[in-house]
């Protein structure tokens, strides 16, 4: 229950005057109203001065007729704006409210949140009115006509409404991808010829990159990485999707069937708007044999011997999503004891420090080759050497410790071949 409902007054009641609560359904617009204080139109200028005096934090009153119906508003400052100027207490000493009343957008106080931040936000306007059906003995009663007097809406507070609403939704669904996969951060997963790791780090708490890891009968193993275009609640969707499709893929049918199926849906769904790139494996640990659909994404680099070199099949594949009909060409590798295939996506690569300077390819096969030679986990290597390139800012003078701030999705995943 909110302030809401205006009830007749009588002589001798107070000059400004609170609506009273009134049941309201959670997508209402007057969730987000601050202010709900309301005057008669035929109140005093001078009184009503007086009452935002004793008011500091009323920007602005609502102005009803006797029967309770919405006409417009009176804002603080351009009254108190009339009145500093030379002789206008004097001139205002016998002028009634309505003579001052402005006029701002009327909405009905149930309607959706956000259509009313569709048509309220764009006009850049600073108030509105939110009103209720007519009470007994006003006139009109339309959204647009005017309405019971229900609550005084500003613009930056509905701004800030939908902003905590954003940043809760960000949060619920950064809880609900932390979940997919294990946290980010999960014990490396140890089978019995082979052992994978692997780390995810969304720029805006939600984001587009993500790993995917599972067990599948005989000894096998299936991987993915995928980074989907865009950041944020938009690519989560996609991520969500793609997601539960793998969970449910029988397997036995090949990659290239689970290719084409995420290429319909994706396509189906976001009508080539939206796309993944990815790589997707499956590895035979009896026979060590690792079958790869390189979906456009190209950052593969298999560590033999300690020295890098790019897994890449003669022929590319598009990505995920861009075209209806898709042929993706799957290549066979043979690995062997010893050898660490790093996956990663290009939020690593991409991720610039305080001059601009990207951190590059370079560097983190660097970072990688020299974590795996000393024995430790990719997941606090690499994590700390870009977190520490983001930090140079303090090297160069700037006195102080702040990063520069994370631009895209980062992921990686290692499987290590015993």
């Amino acid at each position: 229950m909110k302030p809401g409902t205006i009830e007749s007054m009588a002589a001798g009641e107070p000059l400004l005057r609170k609506a009273e609560p009134v049941r309201m359904y959670s997508s209402s617009a007057l969730h987000a109203a601050k202010y709900f204080h309301y005057v008669r139109e035929d109140v005093g200028v001078l009184d009503l001065a007086e009452e935002f005096q004793r008011n500091q934090g009323l920007p602005a009153v609502a102005v009803v007729e006797p029967g309770g119906r919405a006409r417009g508003i009176l804002r603080k400052d351009a009254l108190f704006g009339l009145l500093g100027k030379p002789f206008g207490r004097d001139v205002l000493a016998k002028s009634r409210v309505s003579e001052l009343v402005e006029e701002v957008p009327v909405f009905d106080a149930h309607a959706d949140l956000f259509e009313v931040a569709a048509r309220m936000l764009p006009s850049g306007g600073e108030f509105c009115l939110l009103v209720g059906e007519p009470s007994t003995g006003a006139a009109g009663g339309s959204p647009t006509g005017g309405g019971r007097f229900l609550g005084l809406l500003a613009s930056q507070d509905l701004a800030n409404y939908l902003s905590r609403m954003t940043q809760e939704d960000i949060e619920l669904a950064g809880m609900l991808q932390e979940r997919f996969m294990a946290g980010g951060a999960g014990e490396p997963l140890s089978l019995e010829a082979c052992s994978v790791e692997a780390w995810s780090r969304p720029a805006k708490g939600v984001g587009g990159d993500f790993y995917f890891i599972k067990e599948l009968p005989g000894g096998k193993l299936f991987l993915a990485l995928c980074d989907v275009s865009g950041k944020g609640v938009a690519a989560s969707l996609i991520v969500s999707m793609v997601w539960g499709m793998l969970t449910m893929f029988d397997f036995e049918r090949g990659l290239r069937d689970l290719v084409i199926a995420l290429n319909q849906s994706i396509v189906g769904n976001f009508h080539l708007e939206k796309y993944l790139t990815g790589i997707f494996l499956i590895y035979d640990s009896a026979e060590r044999r690792l079958l790869c659909a390189d979906m456009g994404h190209s950052h593969a680099l298999l560590f033999r011997g300690g020295r890098p070199r790019r897994l890449k099949g003669p022929r590319g594949n598009l990505p995920v999503g861009v075209e209806e009909e898709l042929d993706p060409a799957i290549y066979p590798y043979r690995l062997a004891p010893g050898d660490r295939l790093f996956v990663f996506s290009d939020g690593l690569t991409e991720q610039e420090d305080w001059s601009g300077a990207e951190f590059g390819e370079p560097r983190l096969v660097e970072s990688a080759a020299l974590a795996i030679s000393r024995g430790e986990s990719l997941r606090y290597a690499i994590p700390a050497a870009i977190d520490a390139y983001r930090g140079l800012a303090s090297a160069a003078g700037a006195g102080s410790s702040a990063m520069t701030p994370q631009q895209d999705d980062m992921s990686f995943l290692l499987l290590s071949i015993d």
